[in-house]
């Protein structure tokens, strides 16, 4: 569920960019945020810190944005998000008991102790990556090419990822019963 909100803020922020322009398309992001967070309080009267954050650095960097007509705040703000995330993912892996990743998956998952932890590494360093990169697009070129990369971009990068974590994944899973 938490997935699929994040794809229809983005797809709302991408098409009212499309209709209106950043500045319109600021306004959505910050008011899908609170939507969002109010969605999770109300369904489960729990909030998952990283919507939690992800609201406050929109309505912040959004608020710069529009007071100081200045898209360069809101660009940032994917930076910060993608960063933090990854950051979070490979602390986990020194802190707990169980990596960021391994809490997340392991209900479906089965995998030796070393496959978690390199996973979780692999979806840290992405975030990272993901960050920087955003950081490389942010000042290469213009925001309609921000924009778009921020739809198609990340969210191509995400699925590939995703898939490659996938094929990955299956050289590690336990084998069916032989018969």
């Amino acid at each position: 569920m938490s997935s699929l909100l994040e794809f229809l803020l983005l797809a709302a922020f991408f098409l009212s960019y499309l209709w209106k322009g950043i500045y319109v398309a600021t306004a959505v992001i910050m008011m899908g945020s609170v939507i969002a967070v109010a969605a999770s309080w109300l369904r489960t009267r729990k909030v998952k810190p990283i919507l939690l954050i992800t609201m406050v650095l929109a309505l912040f960097l959004g608020g710069l944005t529009l007071f100081l007509r200045d898209p360069i705040f809101l660009k940032w703000k994917f930076s910060i998000v993608e960063w933090f995330l990854g950051a979070w993912i490979l602390f986990s892996q020194f802190a707990g008991k169980k990596s960021f990743i391994r809490l997340a998956m392991e209900e479906s998952l089965t995998l030796p102790e070393a496959v978690w932890s390199r996973l979780n590494f692999m979806w840290g360093a992405f975030f990272l990556f993901l960050g920087a990169l955003n950081v490389y697009v942010i000042y290469s070129f213009n925001t309609d090419a921000w924009v778009k990369f921020k739809f198609w971009g990340s969210t191509g990068l995400v699925l590939v990822f995703a898939v490659a974590q996938a094929v990955y994944l299956s050289r590690h899973m336990p084998t069916g019963e032989k018969r």
